[in-house]
Parts: C-alpha cells; structure tokens; sequence
C-alpha cells in the first residue's frame, strides 16, 4: 500500500486549499531551493540594467508575478506527493479510533487513512475487511502510473547494486 497516496480532500481540491499550492519553474529559473520553496529566482536575482534591457519594471522588492500563474489540473497534468511528518499521538490507538462508526473526541479522529472503494465516498462499503473507515481518496494516476514506474525504477536499482556487490566493487 501507498502511505502517503491517501488524501483526505478529494481532487481536484476546493478552493480553500489554494492556500497550500505549490509553485513550479523551469529548473533554469531557480537557482536555489529550500525544501519546496524557491528562494532564488531569475526574477529575484534580475538587475534594474537587465530589466530596463527587457522594458520591465524593476523593484528592490521583488515579488513573483501572479499575472503568469496557472492552475495545474493535478488529476491529470500534476500532482505532488506530500509527504508528512505523522506525531506519534496521531497514530495513538489508532486500531480503536480508526473503527468504522467510532466516536472519538474533539481533534482525536482517525489520521490513519483507509481508502474509500473506487474513490467513491458514496460507495455503499463503509469500512474495509478489517473493519475500519474508509476515510481517504487516492491519486489515480499515481496509483496506477507513477507508483509502478517508481517500483520498477527501484527494482533495477536494486539489482545493479546487488552485481555490484557480487563483483565486489562496493
């Protein structure tokens, strides 16, 4: 099963969760990332002889452009596996919380995801054969696309590195 490849909005997400888009660039117009922020852009690092060169404005506070943002459709242009730090109290008793029909308290839900059936919440399956609550909607085409490309990228790896070691060379 795929850990992470368990959303808990449905795609493509609501508006609301515009606040948690992410940014991508071509790889030559950044020139230095922290974890998924771009810090320092083509932009950022424009002179004002550059930008008088190209007869674009220029301002000591550079600010990305929102005039040239788009929306990627993530079901079928682009999609980011984000992965997350689970605390140890999100996972607490989870096999009790995770129950199909349990009542917990405030801010004590399941953070354990279980996928609803064909990523249908209106499936008449409540919970999986173990009992617990679908709660959860996958990514089809990471499911199906890059998920086994991934495995088999692995495998190879794994391969080589296992000659490797049978050559003696590692």
């Amino acid at each position: 099963a795929e850990v992470y490849n368990c959303d808990f909005e449905k795609s493509p997400k609501p508006s609301w969760a515009e606040r948690a888009k992410k940014q991508l660039y071509r790889s030559d117009y950044v020139h230095a990332h922290y974890v998924h922020y771009a810090t320092v852009t083509g932009g950022t690092m424009r002179t004002i002889e550059e930008a008088k060169k190209l007869n674009e404005g220029w301002s000591q506070h550079f600010r990305e452009s929102r005039e040239i943002d788009r929306f990627t459709d993530e079901i079928s242009q682009a999609v980011m596996l984000h992965t997350k730090t689970t605390v140890p109290e999100y996972t607490t008793d989870w096999k009790t919380r995770c129950k199909a029909g349990a009542k917990t308290a405030h801010g004590k839900d399941c953070r354990v995801g279980f996928p609803w059936p064909q990523n249908d919440a209106m499936s008449h399956s409540k919970a999986t054969a173990d009992g617990f609550g679908h709660n959860c909607f996958t990514n089809e085409k990471l499911a199906n696309f890059w998920i086994p490309q991934l495995r088999d990228a692995i495998g190879k790896r794994n391969v080589r590195i296992e000659h490797l070691r049978n050559m003696n060379t590692i």
